[in-house]
């Protein structure tokens, strides 16, 4: 997990941050397994997008505050901008089709509004969250609300990290040993031979 989260930084660092943000993306997945081993399909295959979803709600989504803020015990934001169901999506969007389109993350329609919904990333700017309204039909019928949320992938990237890297550190290493890529650097060993 420390290797993942080292290499995150190395990226970020080096402004590669798409790099980034695919490694990112799949640090819930791993601690989203771990936590919830028991969330299930009914074919007793992982609910993947559960243990996403909810492991992200639970440990990352209080940075992701809107002007409403946090529960009473800070943990969890009221009404995060940017929720587990969101970067789900964007996980399956970037690493499955190289996109960034999450779709819809809320209501369609309710009795006043129907619903679109805008997503962006961002690089060195400020997350940003907004509503925009069309004008009203004559015939009284329902308005056309835009919801637009803008995530910095910076912020995005260090905020999951931090999250994962408290969530590690609080829990048995051995728990993550089928989560670790076995990489041989041939150049370090190498090196190594030539140093003796």
């Amino acid at each position: 997990m420390l290797d993942k989260i080292k290499d995150i930084n190395l990226a970020l660092t080096n402004k590669s941050y798409l790099s980034a943000l695919a490694l990112s993306l799949t640090l819930p997945d791993i601690c989203g397994q771990i936590e919830y081993p028991h969330f299930k399909k009914k074919n007793g295959d992982r609910n993947v997008g559960k243990q996403y979803t909810t492991w992200f709600d639970n440990w990352v989504n209080h940075h992701f505050a809107d002007t409403s803020g946090w529960t009473n015990d800070y943990t969890k934001a009221k009404n995060p901008y940017f929720t587990g169901k969101m970067c789900y999506s964007l996980r399956c969007s970037f690493l499955h089709a190289g996109n960034s389109n999450i779709g819809n993350w809320g209501d369609k329609e309710d009795a006043d509004f129907y619903y679109s919904y805008e997503f962006e990333l961002a690089v060195g700017g400020a997350d940003k969250i907004g509503s925009s309204w069309g004008s009203q039909p004559n015939n009284n019928s329902k308005i056309l609300k835009t919801k637009s949320v803008r995530v910095n992938i910076d912020k995005l990237c260090e905020c999951i990290c931090r999250s994962a890297e408290k969530y590690y550190r609080e829990k048995d290493p051995n728990l993550f040993k089928d989560h670790n890529i076995n990489l041989i650097n041939f150049k370090q060993t190498e090196h190594s031979y030539h140093k003796e």
